[in-house]
């Protein structure tokens, strides 16, 4: 009788299980668009304000969100340098970048300057490792480079302990030979 009552209740339970009507719904679509914008200030000097739709959006990746976001073709119009070098000083709240593009629109030349950027997760861990008990109180982040991409690249991170303080230079590595970057007194 058990086993009866039992193959019922199963029974029951599978074929409720298929009855649930499926419904299918509308195919949707979803966009997420983070680009930033860049406000014409001064068009004489060539600095320009930047908007950032997100926190950090400028300087976690400058030259990026320059080619993103940056018409040069309609700089040259409102600027009445048509043809010639052009150098512009994109700003925001943490730093600056300082661009150079050529009479062909291309990128010629970058500098950067950054306040209070997140150290890479592996410099930090060296950094950690090699002063341990020290607390990073700000930090400074500097990098040039040709076209689209960052030559040279160096942080200056204030440390504190206690009520000693320490300045030192960090220059990341290019490559896993020489470690993950070379730390010096500065």
């Amino acid at each position: 009788m058990k086993k009866i009552i039992t193959l019922a209740l199963v029974v029951c339970w599978v074929l409720t299980s298929y009855s649930q009507e499926i419904i299918e719904l509308d195919e949707t679509t979803l966009n997420f668009s983070p680009t930033g914008e860049i406000v014409f200030e001064d068009y004489q000097n060539g600095v320009l304000k930047v908007k950032e739709t997100y926190q950090h959006q400028f300087q976690s990746n400058a030259i990026a969100f320059v080619n993103e976001n940056f018409d040069i073709g309609r700089y040259r119009e409102e600027s009445g340098n048509l043809d010639g070098n052009i150098f512009i000083t994109l700003r925001s709240p943490k730093g600056q970048l300082t661009a150079q593009f050529d009479h062909k629109n291309q990128l010629v030349n970058t500098n950067q300057k950054f306040k209070d950027v997140p150290l890479p997760f592996d410099v930090r861990n060296e950094v950690y490792a090699q002063f341990k008990g020290w607390t990073i109180s700000k930090n400074r982040y500097f990098a040039s480079g040709r076209e689209a991409n960052i030559d040279k690249e160096k942080y200056i991170v204030y440390l504190e302990k206690d009520k000693s303080r320490e300045k030192i230079k960090i220059t990341p590595s290019r490559s896993s030979v020489t470690g993950v970057a070379t730390i010096e007194k500065f």
